[in-house]
């Protein structure tokens, strides 16, 4: 049976922006490293990868392969033809006898064909070329398809050069050979968040607006680096709305719809549910968030979220600690708040018992405070202000008790309201 045409546009380099925002100090990055055998760029959706990876394709003089998945790649026949399509882009005599290998090939054992492969690269490419697979998340749990790559990071010739951009790390890939060569190098969040001089390039570059040190450095904070949150406020600040949003630290409902249909929306149940819950803590240890949701379960569900870039970022400290991005917290709050109140709530109600059976009384006053229990609060306030106030907090205690309603009264004369 003859295979269907395959989409061109999968295996064809996009076109350089051209308002693209050059980012040297990334683009040079991989210049450096493109004689390993991989370079892994893992980050959360709206970090750049794919602009990096335009950029880097239309920069370096080696010839580039480029092949963007889809969800229909996850069929290691179909990853195999395209993948062979990729290297004819640049390499037009190559692929007949691997393309003939597949295509003869019957049943799941497709280690031949691989094995054609890389022999035919061996034997037909002399140049030194690069192969970029964009988006290898939607393959990333694939056995087969992973088992294909990791054949071939193990034995492609040396003139060969895999870039492999995901938003999840490809845990189904056996990297620990390659690192422990050296033959593999990497860029994650820390590295693409955007610093305050590329904001300020970007918002120069796409609005004719020259941002401040002072506000560059605000945005970078407040986005921490995410470059769709930076555009789409930067699109805000285009309307003439950005120093009322850094002074109400909002979030425009498209950054919200982002995260809601490329982010949130593929998530699995489980973690959609897990996701929603947790959003109420400020931090999360899995200690904690079993408390919180009575579960056994949360140190897997924490590191499966850091697995898949799920703009969740680890610190510093004793024990896993971890916390989510603010924007993407503020959207996963204000989603669990519109749909589900009650429970929105009860998690704040259980997360302030917690902390307060812990002494951790600024956390008990935020969480019995976001639960509307306002009465709750202004007795942990209660409980705490003599020994507050005695440690010279006095400005800790006025701002707690600012944030009660005027008609919640705190005794010992710390509000006489009501």
């Amino acid at each position: 049976m003859e295979s269907a045409p395959l989409i061109l546009t999968k295996v064809l380099i996009p076109k350089l922006p051209p308002d693209l925002l050059r980012r040297p100090r990334l683009v040079n990055f991989i210049h450096a490293h493109i004689e390993r055998k991989l370079i892994l760029i893992s980050a959360s959706a709206g970090y750049g990868k794919t602009a990096l990876l335009v950029d880097y394709a239309h920069d370096t003089d080696l010839p580039v392969c480029w092949y963007s998945l889809d969800p229909s790649d996850n069929d290691p026949r179909l990853f195999l033809e395209y993948l062979v399509a990729s290297i004819r882009q640049r390499f037009p005599e190559f692929g007949e006898r691997t393309l003939a290998v597949l295509h003869e090939s019957s049943g799941g054992n497709l280690e031949p064909v691989v094995n054609t492969l890389i022999n035919e690269i061996q034997e037909r490419i002399r140049d030194y070329f690069v192969i970029i697979l964009d988006d290898y998340q939607e393959v990333g749990e694939n056995e087969q398809v992973n088992a294909i790559v990791d054949r071939m990071l193990q034995y492609l010739p040396e003139n060969c050069h895999i870039i492999l951009a995901s938003r999840t790390l490809p845990l189904r890939l056996s990297l620990t050979t390659l690192t422990a060569k050296q033959q593999a190098a990497g860029l994650g969040v820390n590295d693409l968040r955007f610093t305050p001089q590329e904001i300020q390039a970007l918002a120069r570059q796409k609005h004719q607006i020259t941002l401040s040190d002072e506000e560059a450095a605000a945005l970078a904070e407040y986005t921490e680096g995410w470059i769709t949150g930076i555009l789409l406020t930067t699109q805000a600040m285009w309307q003439g709305l950005f120093r009322s949003l850094i002074r109400r630290q909002g979030t425009s409902s498209q950054v919200f719809e982002y995260l809601a249909d490329q982010v949130f929306r593929q998530q699995p149940s489980e973690v959609q549910d897990f996701l929603l819950a947790t959003a109420i803590l400020r931090e999360l240890t899995p200690p904690l968030c079993d408390a919180l949701l009575d579960a056994e379960n949360s140190a897997a569900m924490l590191s499966e979220l850091e697995a898949r870039n799920l703009f969740i970022s680890r610190l510093e400290g004793p024990g896993p600690w971890f916390r989510y991005h603010p924007l993407f917290r503020e959207f996963l709050e204000q989603k669990l708040r519109s749909e589900d109140p009650a429970r929105f709530r009860a998690l704040h109600r259980r997360a302030g018992q917690l902390a307060q059976a812990d002494r951790r009384w600024e956390a008990a006053i935020y969480h019995f405070s976001h639960a509307g229990d306002f009465e709750l609060a202004a007795k942990v306030i209660e409980q705490v202000a003599s020994e507050v106030y005695g440690r010279g907090q006095w400005r800790t205690l006025t701002r707690w008790m600012d944030a009660l309603p005027q008609d919640v009264q705190v005794v010992d004369g710390a509000r006489a309201g009501g």
